[in-house]
C-alpha cells in the first residue's frame, strides 16, 4: 500500500527542506498569494535533492491576504495570471532540468473551485491549453474533480490530515476553531482512517466516504515538521510507502 503526502512550499517559512524530506510532492507558490523567481528556483532545487514531485500551486494575486480571500476579478484576468504563475513555474524548472507534474491551486482559488462549477472549468481549461498531461489536485469528490474528469484530465483526489470534514465533504473552515486538528494522535487516526478505511468521521460526528490518492500537511509552523516525521513513523509501521503517484 502507498500513499502520496504533499505540502505547500516556497511560501517564505524557515522549515522547506525539512518538510521536504518528509513528503512526494511539493506544491510550490508561484507568485500569486507569495513567491518569487528566487523562491520557486530555491524549492525546486530542493525538490530535485531529495527526489520530489514538483506541483504549481497557483492563487488570487493578493498577497496582502495571502490568496485566502475571494477576489473581485474578472473571469479572463483570473486566467491570464493563473496561467502566468504556472508558466513561470514550469519555466523555470526546465532551466533546472526538472518538470512541474501536477497544478494545485491555494487557498480561496481551491475552495471555491471545489464547490463553484464556473471556477473548476476555469482551472480545467487552463491546463488543457497549457499541457493536457500536466495532472489536477484537489478537493477528493468535489466539483473541480467531476470537471477535469470531463476534460480527461488525470485528477489526484487529496485529502487534509489536519483538517476536519463536514458532512457533505468540504473543509471547515480556519476560522472555527474546530477547523484545524492540533494533537498529532488525532491527525494519526483521521489519516489511517483515511487510507486503510477510506472513511473518516465529520465534524458533525458522521461517518463519511474519502477515497484519496495524497494527503496534504501544511508547512507553515515549527511543529508541521514534528507532525510529518510522527505520521511518516506510523506509516512506516504500517507498511504504507510515501510515494508520489505522477
Amino acid at each position: 500500500m502507498k500513499i502520496d503526502i504533499n505540502a505547500d512550499l516556497g511560501e517564505g517559512f524557515l522549515f522547506d527542506e525539512e518538510i521536504m524530506q518528509n513528503i512526494s510532492s511539493c506544491n510550490i507558490a508561484c507568485g500569486g498569494h507569495t513567491g518569487s523567481d528566487n523562491s520557486m528556483r530555491a524549492t525546486i532545487r530542493l525538490a530535485v535533492k531529495y527526489g520530489v514531485t514538483i506541483g504549481a500551486h497557483p492563487s488570487y494575486p493578493n498577497p496582502e491576504f495571502f490568496g485566502r480571500e475571494v477576489m473581485d476579478i474578472s473571469d479572463e484576468m483570473l486566467k491570464k495570471v493563473i496561467r502566468d504563475q504556472i508558466l513561470t513555474l514550469i519555466r523555470i524548472a526546465r532551466e533546472e532540468g526538472a518538470y512541474v507534474r501536477y497544478v494545485k491551486p491555494h487557498g480561496a482559488l481551491y475552495n471555491k473551485a471545489s464547490v463553484d462549477r464556473e471556477m473548476a472549468l476555469l482551472l480545467v481549461n487552463i491546463i488543457q491549453q497549457i499541457e493536457p498531461s500536466v495532472a489536477l489536485m484537489g478537493l477528493a469528490g468535489s466539483v473541480l474533480e467531476e470537471e477535469a474528469k470531463k476534460g480527461h484530465l488525470i485528477f489526484l483526489r487529496e485529502g487534509f490530515a489536519d483538517r476536519r470534514y463536514h458532512d457533505d465533504g468540504t473543509l471547515v473552515s480556519r476560522k472555527n476553531p474546530l477547523g484545524v486538528i492540533r494533537s498529532k494522535e488525532q491527525v494519526w487516526e483521521q489519516v489511517e482512517s483515511m487510507i486503510l478505511n477510506k472513511k473518516i468521521i465529520s465534524l458533525e460526528e458522521n461517518e463519511i466516504s474519502l477515497n484519496i490518492h495524497s494527503l496534504c500537511f501544511h508547512g507553515d509552523t515549527p511543529e508541521a515538521v514534528e507532525l510529518l516525521s510522527y505520521v511518516n513513523q506510523q506509516l512506516e509501521k504500517h507498511k504504507i510507502e510515501v510515494k508520489n503517484v505522477i
